[in-house]
């Protein structure tokens, strides 16, 4: 039986025979004192991608392959080899980008092996431009370890995919619905822990042409129109982490405020679609969105205005039906109907028995 790794290098990959070498070369010149796994999952890719993987994976043995046969997109394939991988740490690194450190993933084990109060470490990253559409910069800018909490998290970000290591957790229930799922596991890897920073730049990550939030670095209406509900749907799983606590649920319920403008700014250009779906999800949300920012004063929209009085007018409903609904079961008339419920069951019951 094949020796259980310390960590698990996890990787996804889709039309990347462009950049899967330098990934891969990254991965396996690695130097630890430990055993290393590269989960990679291809998710059927067209061009050249698995036959480059295939050839690796003859050559290094600790390379695991998932080459599918058919496409189940990013955020499938990616929970697939998350659930595949056996190691204790977990290192991310999708196929177009790669580490810049051979000692990267020495670093990182040894930082969690040391703090065991840790769920989770990173470091910043290089973004460079294929095309040199803009300069290089480090990501993130801050570097004050302070400032790296769950809360700061939540407000947004900070973590660049190939930067990360987890101590592992369990991945059956993970959303498949949402949007920005590297920001998802943060968040639900940092529910078990605090969160490490190695001040140390170690991987590098690429944006090019092909890749998929591409076209929102020109244009960010364009998240909006394609994922705007998958990213309401990302906001409504946050609540189900860290709903429970007021200040986490506060800065998430600002998340939902600042889209639901956005899906506005969408409405009021003819794009009407998303919006009613963001509404018929989160009806209070939206209707307070809608009234406080776009009924009054100098934003006034008939239209929107409309929107938001028959969507009030649906919540109160709610609110009295859902009102009278507590009042009855919280009655002591309820409760002894619910009792002689029981009884009558329990009578009828040795009836049956003794008739038998």
């Amino acid at each position: 039986m094949a020796k259980r790794p310390k960590v698990s290098i996890v990787t996804i990959t889709y039309n990347h025979e462009k950049y899967i070498t330098d990934a891969l070369d990254s991965f396996v010149m690695q130097k630890t004192d430990f055993d290393v796994e590269i989960v990679i999952a291809d998710d059927c890719s067209t061009d050249d991608t698995p036959q480059i993987i295939k050839r690796y994976a003859e050559a290094y043995p600790n390379i695991r392959p998932i080459l599918r046969n058919k496409n189940i997109g990013a955020i499938n394939n990616s929970i697939e080899a998350l659930k595949a991988a056996r190691g204790d740490y977990i290192a991310l690194c999708e196929g177009d980008d790669y580490f810049t450190d051979r000692k990267k993933i020495q670093r990182q084990a040894d930082f969690l092996d040391s703090k065991p109060s840790y769920a989770l470490c990173f470091h910043p990253v290089k973004v460079f431009f294929e095309s040199k559409e803009a300069e290089d910069s480090i990501y993130p800018p801050e570097s004050d370890p302070r400032f790296f909490t769950t809360s700061n998290l939540l407000k947004g970000n900070f973590i660049q995919t190939n930067s990360v290591m987890y101590r592992k957790q369990k991945y059956d229930n993970l959303p498949t619905d949402i949007t920005f799922l590297d920001w998802y596991l943060h968040l639900y890897h940092a529910q078990f822990g605090r969160i490490g920073f190695i001040n140390e730049v170690m991987s590098a990550y690429r944006r090019h042409h092909e890749g998929i939030w591409w076209d929102t670095y020109e244009n960010i209406e364009v998240i909006w129109e394609k994922h705007g509900i998958a990213h309401l749907n990302l906001y409504e799983k946050m609540t189900k982490l860290y709903g429970h606590d007021d200040k986490y649920e506060e800065i998430i319920y600002e998340h939902i405020h600042h889209l639901f403008i956005e899906l506005v700014k969408l409405y009021q250009k003819n794009n009407k679609g998303v919006l009613e779906q963001a509404i018929s999800k989160f009806p209070l949300q939206g209707a307070r969105v809608l009234e406080s920012e776009y009924s009054s004063g100098s934003k006034k929209d008939k239209e929107i205005e409309r929107l938001a009085e028959e969507l009030y007018r649906r919540n109160q409903e709610f609110e009295i039906v859902l009102r009278d609904l507590r009042n009855i079961l919280n009655s002591r008339s309820w409760q002894m109907a619910q009792k002689l419920s029981k009884a009558k069951g329990a009578l009828a019951l040795q009836r049956n028995r003794k008739n038998k």
